[in-house]
């Protein structure tokens, strides 16, 4: 199934302007203050392109930091990314920041393959975000944001396991759908 969905996403014809749209809905419907610190990504393959995000965010003065990977199944840590950050590759060829400042992100932006209408996410199988949010929400309040294409949303329910943390939003070009309940 995820290889499926992974296929799936690769295949989307995205629009010139949808990257721009998702952060834009963003901006518009996460709750978030000047003070929240917003963890993103550093976008492979065919996830969606966050730069539209991470200019406006740094525009508004907004904390962003990065993931950086310790290992398989561990929680991420999160260093603090700004417009002069050199990055490097790290673990499993994603950039990350050379040097790190280390923070606690409010609000942890996410990739993803394929999402529900239940906040149900499918990732890569590492287990890296269910991981780290399962630690962050354990010590604090946390949102948890899907950055997604409105094709990958899925109409049956995704096969979950006991230690996958829901998703509190998912921003797509189309709207943003909210899972608090």
């Amino acid at each position: 199934m995820r290889q499926f969905a992974k296929r799936h996403r690769d295949q989307i014809q995205v629009g010139a302007d949808w990257d721009e749209q998702i952060a834009d809905n963003f901006l518009q419907s996460i709750p978030s203050s000047e003070e929240s610190i917003i963890s993103v990504y550093y976008p492979i393959s065919s996830e969606v392109d966050i730069a539209p995000l991470v200019e406006k965010l740094w525009a508004r003065g907004q904390t962003v930091c990065l993931p950086v990977i310790q290992g398989k199944a561990q929680p991420l840590l999160f260093a603090e990314w700004r417009r002069a950050t050199q990055m490097t590759k790290g673990q499993m060829g994603i950039m990350e920041p050379v040097e790190r400042h280390y923070v606690d992100p409010d609000i942890v932006v996410v990739p993803l393959l394929a999402f529900d209408q239940q906040g149900n996410r499918m990732g890569y199988g590492q287990g890296h975000y269910d991981a780290t949010l399962a630690d962050l929400r354990a010590r604090k309040h946390v949102w948890a944001v899907g950055a997604a294409y409105a094709e990958q949303a899925v109409l049956l329910a995704l096969p979950t396991e006991p230690h996958d943390q829901k998703l509190d939003f998912v921003v797509t070009e189309q709207r943003v759908f909210d899972f608090r309940g």
